[in-house]
């Protein structure tokens, strides 16, 4: 009579194969998260650029932009934690406004951001303001002008390259304290001085 071995996985095997598919799973999921902020960003400056085309179409059919009554005064959208809260974020148009999708723990600090808007009728800054989720912003919606930090929207007004907003008032200076850079703006302000502090 022969001995008959059986066959099969050993322990071993088993926590090898186990430890692979965890890591992968790691992998998987770490990805999806970088594809889904770098998605809500295109998103976002999307909804920005096409609010723009919304306030220049006002402009030209009522010779001034759409006033929150001057820069000082900042309307936040419907979604927004704090502000105004109001769907006509950007008032006196007649075009649905896109709202703000809540980005908790992203932007600086790990604060989340709101749709922004403010205008004298002349001048105007509209924003993504802190909504970037994928790090901080090197595209061509980055300036260095925009609103108070996010913990302060329901007393903000607008700042150009303010020190502290801009992160400059920790030394040494880094992206990951700058307002500026977690945000998607479109602004016909030109007279602000935007040189960035050094390292940014």
């Amino acid at each position: 009579m022969t001995k008959q071995t059986q066959k099969g996985f050993t322990i071993v095997e088993l926590l090898i194969v186990i430890v692979v598919i965890g890591i992968l799973a790691a992998i998987t999921i770490v990805a999806f998260n970088g594809v889904q902020d770098r998605s809500n960003d295109a998103r976002r400056q999307s909804d920005i650029k096409n609010v723009h085309t919304i306030v220049e179409k006002y402009a030209a059919d009522n010779g001034s932009y759409p006033s929150t009554g001057g820069l000082s005064i900042v309307r936040s959208d419907d979604n927004c934690f704090a502000g105004t809260s109001q769907a006509d974020w950007v008032p006196n148009v007649v075009e649905t406004l896109p709202q703000s999708v809540p980005n908790p723990s992203k932007g600086r600090s790990g604060q989340g951001g709101c749709y922004l808007y403010s205008s004298d009728g002349t001048s105007y800054v509209i924003s993504a303001w802190n909504m970037k989720s994928a790090g901080p912003n090197a595209s061509t919606m980055y300036r260095r002008l925009g609103f108070r930090e996010a913990s302060l929207l329901n007393a903000n007004a607008y700042y150009c390259n303010h020190i502290n907003i801009g992160g400059a008032n920790i030394t040494p200076y880094a992206a990951t304290n700058d307002y500026y850079k977690y945000s998607f703006t479109i602004s016909n302000i030109s007279n602000c001085n935007e040189t960035p502090p050094a390292g940014a």
